[in-house]
């Protein structure tokens, strides 16, 4: 039986990503007979949003830290003429202007959200400052000091524009807004608007059409299980055994193994964890070894 696993989950609509949580955790105790078992997701995707959300079960959840941070394709729709104070289409409708841009006026400004930027996120986003979440606070209709921070957005592609409709894919580093992008794009056209919808096309290794419903989880979930062996296959594998075996096991520090990029240590044919090389040591980035 699997103990550590991911399903690349097509998160539906209307669903909080706990919520999907929920519903895959009770799926996976069924399947395993373990009532106990720890499952959580790889990346937050907002209520209004669709698309890839990658669930771990078993010691993957340890890797939330690890896969948060990794790159995020996107499909958005911004519209133009209207604003909300959640910045999308669940909120309430907070400012409407006449002022509707040009296509060239748009494609003008895209540069300005290119490369490392300093990104102001959502007050209604899950940023927490102080130990309060802004979107708490928000609701409580109280104010909280969110700081930008750096984002990198690698590129943005527009695939319309129709009456103040904007259509645009976005690749873009973990933890990048694109309600804040659609916010920011907005006011340098001297206009406002509302992200309509958003869809997750991929999260790093996870792809929208290797994704699986949760109805298609329910017939056979066994089949949708990805092992941390297929997840991880494009990374280099270093197999550690005998007494350096046993002094990573214990918490030992053992030689570097001289490679540039993050790699994958196997003990005894399981994965131990994801590695990279220190100065001298090898240091341990996730142990997924219980």
């Amino acid at each position: 039986m699997l103990f550590m696993g991911v399903i690349n989950v097509l998160k539906p609509t209307g669903w909080t990503s706990s919520d999907v949580v929920v519903k895959v955790k009770h799926l996976l105790k069924n399947y395993t007979g373990n009532k106990k078992i720890k499952v959580g997701h790889l990346g937050t995707l907002d209520p209004a949003g669709s698309g890839v959300l990658p669930i771990c079960f078993g010691s993957a959840t340890r890797l939330f830290d690890y896969m948060v941070g990794q790159d995020k394709v996107y499909r958005a729709t911004f519209c133009f003429g209207k604003t909300t104070d959640t910045l999308d289409s669940y909120g309430v409708v907070v400012g409407e202007c006449e002022n509707i841009p040009t296509l060239d006026e748009i494609t003008s400004k895209i540069g300005m959200f290119l490369g490392k930027i300093m990104q102001l996120p959502p007050k209604y986003s899950r940023i927490s400052v102080g130990g309060i979440r802004a979107c708490d606070a928000a609701r409580d209709g109280k104010e909280i000091d969110i700081k930008p921070r750096q984002v990198n957005v690698y590129s943005i592609n527009i695939l319309s524009y129709d009456d103040g409709v904007l259509t645009l894919d976005i690749h873009c580093s973990g933890g990048t807004y694109i309600r804040s992008i659609c916010r920011d794009l907005a006011v340098a056209v001297d206009s406002i608007a509302y992200m309509s919808s958003i869809i997750r096309l991929q999260n790093k290794n996870f792809f929208i059409e290797n994704a699986v419903t949760l109805d298609e989880l329910k017939d056979n979930i066994e089949k949708h299980i990805i092992s941390l062996e297929d997840l991880f296959s494009d990374m280099p594998k270093v197999y550690v055994q005998g007494k350096e075996s046993f002094q990573l096991l214990n918490g030992v520090k053992i030689a570097n193994r001289g490679i540039k990029t993050d790699y994958i240590v196997v003990i005894d044919g399981k994965i131990f964890g994801i590695c990279k090389d220190g100065d001298k040591n090898l240091e341990v980035v996730v142990r997924l070894w219980n």
